[in-house]
């Protein structure tokens, strides 16, 4: 452990896109044995406004009793000005979670931020902000692992899912593979944020659930799956604001490239689940081979993979896979080694 350290740990306001980094930090901060008080944003401000959630937190990181020598931000996209310009010997340590898609409402914060660890990878390589470093998402092994299929409701098996939120680029690779579904007569489930869909869409009758998923059951929800697919976010599209017709994504004017992967990369491989990864940013087979999870670019080869998994050969080498995908997480992608990463920066030996 560093030298005198305690952490505040502050979460975002947005619930599904980061309480399950803020659960992985938690418990890494806990496995680390740093001293530390969580500060759930995401689920105080339901209570009180979020000038009073910010100042009650700003307040308590003060208290010199309390001996906070580092306050971390999950996300950071709500933290007002105020909060970073006035922690004096404290250190700002924010850990983006959706970037490139949210950085520039965060780049003009920079210059009061002391170390910005950004889930991009084309953004921590770039020279231009020094404070910034790359810190990939991960998987939380202490809340992802392999449950018995006989254990698991009935409601949590399929052989193809799709858990996340229904951009449209993921709706339209959905649709094409719905004729394969019936013709092989295939469980295929849908659970998460689908209100993006068209209300015409035929993807509607595959919806398991149709608002967030707890962490727990989208663990049992990879768990009882043949084929998890992930597919990546559309960096030039946003979920509209009520009353803006606008869909395009501004937050991003920057135009960074969207390299990196999203958590769910990793999480499904820590439930020793089968998954079937679009291949679209780099760092898809910078990470994993093609012994460890299954690729596709396009409808065609997502359409050609879930046969081949499914109904073809390769439903032999599934579970192999895996495991090696498994033990590639567990051994380097868990938010335990994010932190020794942070820590390494932020408390150099």
């Amino acid at each position: 452990m560093p030298p005198e350290m305690k952490v505040s740990l502050v979460s975002d306001r947005t619930t599904f896109a980061l309480t399950d980094i803020f659960n992985g930090y938690r418990n890494a901060l806990t496995k680390l044995k740093i001293p530390f008080e969580a500060f759930p944003y995401h689920l105080i401000r339901k209570l009180i406004s979020d000038e009073e959630c910010f100042h009650h937190v700003h307040s308590n990181c003060l208290i010199k009793s309390k001996g906070f020598t580092h306050v971390f931000f999950i996300g950071g996209l709500s933290v007002p000005d105020f909060f970073l310009e006035s922690l004096y010997d404290k250190k700002s340590v924010v850990i983006a979670t959706e970037d490139p898609h949210t950085f520039d409402p965060l780049k003009y914060k920079l210059d009061m931020i002391d170390y910005y660890f950004t889930n991009e990878r084309s953004i921590g390589n770039c020279e231009r902000y020094k404070n910034a470093y790359y810190c990939p998402t991960a998987g939380c092994d202490q809340e992802c692992g392999k449950f018995p299929l006989e254990a698991l409701e009935e409601r949590f098996h399929s052989d193809i899912l799709f858990l996340g939120a229904m951009y449209p680029n993921r709706t339209k690779l959905l649709e094409a593979i719905i004729p394969m579904v019936e013709k092989y007569n295939l469980n295929f489930k849908l659970c998460g944020h689908v209100h993006y869909m068209p209300k015409t869409s035929p993807l509607w009758k595959y919806v398991a659930e149709s608002s967030t998923v707890r962490h727990e059951d989208t663990v049992k929800y990879y768990n009882g799956s043949k084929v998890v697919i992930n597919m990546m976010r559309d960096t030039t599209w946003k979920p509209p604001r009520p009353g803006s017709p606008s869909q395009k994504n501004r937050a991003n004017k920057s135009r960074f490239l969207a390299e990196s992967l999203n958590p769910r990369a990793y999480e499904v491989p820590l439930c020793q689940s089968f998954m079937l990864m679009e291949d679209i940013r780099e760092e898809a087979h910078d990470i994993y081979t093609k012994n460890e999870v299954g690729f596709f670019s396009d409808e065609k080869s997502l359409i050609q993979k879930l046969k081949y998994y499914l109904v073809g050969k390769g439903k032999e080498k599934r579970e192999e896979m895996a495991f090696n995908a498994y033990k590639k997480a567990a051994l380097h992608h868990t938010y335990v080694k994010r932190l020794e990463y942070i820590l390494s920066v932020i408390n150099p030996a």
